[in-house]
Order: C-alpha cells, then sequence, then structure tokens
C-alpha cells in the first residue's frame, strides 16, 4: 500500500502533522519556515522501513511523470540523531528503495547527501564520510543547503575531498542569500552544477561568467515562489538567465512539499513563458546533459525526448 499523503505517514507513526500542512497544501512564511517545516516533516522518518519505501514509492512517482534519471538530494544529518547516532543505515535503506524502485519501474536515482551549513562542521565531516563511503555505489555527487547564512568558504575542504574522490559538486547557492553567495560558491567549490542560483539574474557580471563558464543552474521556479524568493512565477527570472546564455535546467524541488512534482513545473513554464514544445525539450535536453547519468542511459532519454517531440500530439 502506497502513503498517499504526509498525514498518512504521520497517523502511522502516531506524530503531530508538521505544521505547515494545510488542508489545501502548505502555507511557508519565508524560506526559514519552510526550513523548520522541512525538518519537521523529517520528524515522521523513525523508522529504516520508511526510507526504504519511500525511495521505491519516489522511484513510482517520477515514472508517473516521465521521469527517467533523477538526481535526488538526501541529508543524513537530519535524521542521524534521530535514529540513535545511526549516519548509515537511512542511506543504505534509500539505496535499497531505489534499487528496487529501478528493478519496478525503470527509473534510475542517484543521490546527492548534502551537507547542511547551519548544522556546523563536525556534521559536515560526517556527511562528507557518507559521500565518500557510497561514491561510485548510488552517489554520485556531494550537495550544501540550508539558509546560506553560514559562511560558504569554511567547507571549501569537503569539496575539494570530494572531487578528489570522483565525486561532483552541486551546491546550493543563490537561493535566498544573493549574488555574492554564488560568488564565494564559484570560488570555493568548484561547482559541476549549483542548485538555484536565481540571485545571479541581478548580477549582469555574474550570469556572464556562469555563461563563460557553462555551469548550469537548477531552477525550481514553483519553489522560489512557495518560499517567497519571488513574487509571482511571472516575476521568476528562469527566461531571463536563459536568455543570457547562462545554462538553465527545470527542477521540481521538493515535490510533495511543493505541490508541484516535474511534469506540473513544465506546464507552469509553459503557461508562464509560452514555451511550445520545440522549447520545452530543448530545455528537457538541457537537464539530461547537465545530469550525471552514464553516457548509454543519456542517449536512450535523449532519444526519448526527440521521440516525444516528433510525436503528433
Amino acid at each position: 500500500m502506497r502513503i498517499e499523503t504526509i498525514r498518512d505517514l504521520a497517523d502511522r507513526q502516531g506524530l503531530p502533522i508538521p505544521p505547515g500542512l494545510g488542508a489545501d497544501g502548505w502555507h511557508f512564511a519565508g524560506h526559514i519556515d519552510f526550513i523548520e517545516q522541512y525538518v519537521a516533516m523529517c520528524s515522521l522518518m523513525n523508522d529504516l522501513a520508511d526510507f526504504r519505501r519511500l525511495a521505491h514509492e519516489m522511484c513510482e512517482d517520477l515514472a508517473a511523470n516521465g521521469v527517467r534519471y533523477a538526481e535526488a538530494v538526501f541529508s543524513p544529518s537530519n535524521h542521524a540523531e534521530r535514529l540513535g547516532g545511526d549516519w548509515f543505515g537511512p542511506i543504505e535503506a534509500i539505496l535499497d528503495g531505489l534499487t528496487a524502485g529501478e528493478r519496478d519501474t525503470g527509473v534510475v536515482v542517484r543521490l546527492d547527501p548534502d551537507i547542511v551549513r547551519d548544522l556546523g562542521m563536525e556534521q559536515a565531516d560526517k556527511v562528507l564520510e557518507v559521500a565518500l563511503k557510497y561514491a561510485g555505489r548510488g552517489v554520485v555527487a556531494l550537495n550544501a543547503a540550508g539558509s546560506e547564512r553560514t559562511d560558504v568558504g569554511a567547507f571549501a575542504s569537503h569539496f575539494r575531498a570530494a572531487k578528489e574522490a570522483g565525486l561532483k559538486s552541486v551546491p546550493h547557492a543563490g537561493e535566498w542569500a544573493g549574488a555574492t553567495n554564488v560568488w564565494a560558491t564559484l570560488e570555493h567549490y568548484q561547482p559541476d552544477r549549483i542548485g538555484h542560483g536565481v540571485a545571479a539574474a541581478s548580477d549582469p557580471e555574474l550570469m556572464q561568467r556562469l555563461a563563460d563558464l557553462g555551469i548550469p543552474l537548477e531552477v525550481s521556479p514553483v519553489s522560489n515562489v512557495a518560499t517567497g524568493v519571488f513574487p509571482s512565477l511571472a516575476e521568476h527570472p528562469f527566461e531571463r538567465l536563459r536568455a543570457a546564455g547562462v545554462v538553465v535546467t527545470l527542477n521540481s524541488d521538493d515535490p510533495p512539499m511543493f505541490g508541484a512534482w516535474l511534469a506540473d513545473v513544465y506546464e507552469a513554464a509553459r503557461a508562464t513563458w509560452h514555451y511550445d514544445d520545440a522549447r520545452l525539450a530543448e530545455i528537457a535536453r538541457t537537464g539530461v546533459r547537465a545530469s550525471f547519468a552514464d553516457d548509454d542511459l543519456m542517449t536512450t532519454i535523449l532519444g526519448e525526448i526527440d521521440t516525444w517531440l516528433a510525436t503528433p500530439e
């Protein structure tokens, strides 16, 4: 049986509903409120079976959205203490669930363990240990997120170690803290992609730098509006970034919390920026090429996009 909603999971665990989950979905009073509600949602996960089950069900949801390959962020530090200091059990359970999900749905999911910079250096060290232990075994990159109030440079050594071990660097930057946060990320983290990065739209020099480097931005317009980064999709700078030559991709961020899976995000882009099928296919191809999927899978997915575009509606 599937867990249809967060309410179902809370009821099964005998725990309270996260505070921002109303009858008509989630409500956020800014990005700090979102983070607090996200942490509250994480507290519903108290059994390794939950991690395994939800990983499998995520594959089902992705398949229903036509997603063939995904890279998902996982934050070990949001769970380890609650599970008795177990830093490895949750990710192993997730990897088990993803393996079963790939077998049953054909969807391939890889993980980007996430350093929550607000939690400090000791926690960051443990996340790096997790990422290195599972490098090549389902983990493809090191991420970093949080409120963006913490010094970026303090964690530069973690990203150097990850890159030296063959992992990619995919930190969040410029979601809430401004363009300087993106500049610092470029300096310290050697990013292969940047999560969000939308603050770059306020800095023409930074947009040119990103365009010259060809570093893709993982842009999540629905998420940015939900957390108050921009007042509306119409005022979101996705099209401005794209027109400036920045490599941009469309992403869903946290679909259950923002009420928008990837198909919904593409529909929102079509409606907001009047994209036709050819433009949406172009953006989808950009996302595939910006991924860390293996060459054969990447070729297959690109071919499927071409087939979709060539098929009469």
